[in-house]
């Protein structure tokens, strides 16, 4: 059983199953490939084609809360030539509310996907109408 989070439900989206602009599963997932920096965040988000172009200022207020509710840690890089910059990595929390979410989306797609063939039988029959 997963561990209690220290968020809301108004705040964690996976808790209350709402998907709508549902950025936090998808950096949980990229970062449960890797750690990150945000701009590399940002350039894996604008390369997902499901969903909506990220807001630069949204993905790093979504990682600063992520990080205070302990889903994601972050250190600064300074090994690299240039300036330093923030690499994030999933936590044993992240992991759990990633787990939450693959649970509410595929509530989500079974839901869809059963409208969509619902929609699709009546419209068969309206069209012999």
């Amino acid at each position: 059983m997963p561990a209690e989070c220290d968020c809301s439900q108004s705040e964690c989206r996976c808790r209350g199953g709402d998907v709508r602009g549902a950025i936090q599963p998808r950096i949980l997932l990229e970062l449960a490939r890797g750690p990150a920096c945000g701009y590399d965040l940002l350039e894996a988000l604008k390369r997902d084609p499901g969903g909506a172009e990220p807001d630069t200022g949204n993905l790093y207020r979504t990682l600063r809360w992520m990080e205070q509710s302990g889903c994601v840690k972050s250190d600064w890089e300074t090994s690299r030539s240039g300036p330093a910059r923030r690499v994030y990595e999933i936590t044993p929390t992240g992991w759990e509310h990633l787990d939450e979410w693959a649970e509410v989306l595929g509530r989500t797609r079974r839901w869809l996907d059963d409208f969509l063939e619902g929609y699709t039988s009546l419209r068969r029959i309206y069209e012999r109408i």
